[in-house]
């Protein structure tokens, strides 16, 4: 059978692999996917947390190319 979906385990890894600031070709290696699967993965389920404070602000444009994720 192909291993076609990202376990949970899987998907740990990448968060693991974002936070310690590795590419996705870095995590894919690692996984055994292709980094496009690790960046489609990032992208899909991201989460933009605004509150009040930031209601009216622009997104930061470092949420539209990878790693998908902005820590200002």
């Amino acid at each position: 059978m192909k291993n076609k979906h990202l376990t949970l385990s899987d998907r740990n890894d990448i968060q693991i692999g974002i936070e310690q600031l590795k590419p996705f070709s870095a995590i894919a290696a690692k996984l055994g996917k292709d980094p496009s699967t690790i960046s489609k993965e990032v992208r899909r389920n991201r989460v933009v947390k605004k509150n009040s404070v930031t209601s009216n602000c622009e997104t930061c444009p470092l949420l539209k190319k990878a790693p998908y994720v902005c820590n200002a």
